[in-house]
């Protein structure tokens, strides 16, 4: 695994121990990264939305479908390879 570069940030000591005690399992950096993950992630969405407004909904559900098992197929042509 590639080493990754950090950098220390100053963070709101009430957010941060909300969030541990959501998630004691988790450390900090864990918790930060997931939280800037998702944060990320609705982001994406959101443009996504954005773009695709004019789209009729049964449309994006039958691309959606066809993309995931597009995904599932080659996933399992891959397990089937490496046996």
């Amino acid at each position: 695994m590639a080493a990754t570069s950090t950098i220390k940030v100053e963070f709101d000591r009430e957010l941060l121990e909300r969030l541990r005690r959501r998630h004691p399992d988790k450390g900090d950096r864990e918790l930060l990264e997931s939280a800037a993950r998702i944060q990320l992630g609705r982001e994406a969405s959101d443009r996504a939305r954005e773009r695709f407004a004019s789209v009729p909904s049964d449309e994006i559900e039958r691309e959606a479908v066809k993309a995931a098992r597009e995904v599932r197929e080659e996933r399992a042509a891959r397990r089937h390879a490496g046996r």
